[in-house]
């Protein structure tokens, strides 16, 4: 029983931020198989706390933390409001990187990083919102990217000035773009080398090298290994 509750616990802890996931990202989550997922999560649907849903254009199985679940998601913690699944809204377009950012954030959490905030929690106003910011092992703040499509040059020279900027004023200390494979993260890594200034208040800076240690492109496999120069 105290096994059990543990895992609910952990899987409301985890919905409580994210939503949202999938039966395979809350088998890693758990750390067991996907029988043990699949009664954990039949659980908690029994008692309300989570809703599944069948995404049919992907045939994915999606579980979701209800209204229910979230008042279940705190103990001595101090309740803050918080999104509950609503299937109705949901975009199968958004799913595949919403999932990716999870897996990031597993893989984060089990390499010693903390204080994990997705995107949807940051605070609003944020001329860039990354997908995620969590803090290194060194204490370093860390904006997150998870790309799954490489975007125009000019496009990543707005998100340089704007994450230069962020830097300057003490938000982040480094930007990480996180790819699915070496080969992606090679081809990305070009694409910033084009990059040689960014607009700012009307007016073309130069990039530095010390610009650009800010930011590391790397593979999921191999990231929270490359954790990037201290700057």
């Amino acid at each position: 029983m105290a096994r059990q509750r543990a895992r609910h616990r952990m899987v409301l802890s985890f919905l409580r931020d994210e939503v949202w996931s999938s039966s395979q990202v809350l088998t890693v989550l758990l750390g067991g198989s996907p029988a043990l997922t699949s009664k954990t999560m039949s659980q908690l649907e029994r008692r309300g706390y989570v809703l599944r849903h069948q995404l049919e254009p992907l045939r994915q199985l999606l579980w979701g933390i209800t209204p229910h679940g979230l008042a279940h998601a705190w103990d001595d913690e101090q309740m803050q409001f918080r999104a509950y699944f609503e299937p109705s809204k949901l975009s199968a377009l958004a799913v595949p990187h919403h999932l990716d950012i999870q897996y990031v954030r597993l893989k984060a959490q089990s390499a010693g990083w903390s204080n994990w905030t997705p995107e949807a929690l940051l605070p609003r106003g944020l001329a860039k919102r990354p997908d995620a910011t969590v803090l290194d092992p060194a204490g370093r703040k860390i904006a997150v990217e998870i790309e799954r499509r490489v975007k125009t040059v000019k496009r990543y020279e707005a998100i340089f000035s704007v994450y230069l900027q962020a830097i300057k004023r003490g938000e982040y200390d480094q930007v990480h773009y996180i790819v699915s494979d070496n080969k992606l993260a090679a081809r990305l890594q070009r694409v910033f080398g084009l990059i040689k200034s960014v607009p700012v208040l009307g007016e073309r800076i130069q990039l530095t090298e010390k610009h650009r240690a800010r930011f590391t492109v790397v593979s999921l496999s191999d990231w929270t290994c490359c954790q990037g120069p201290a700057v």
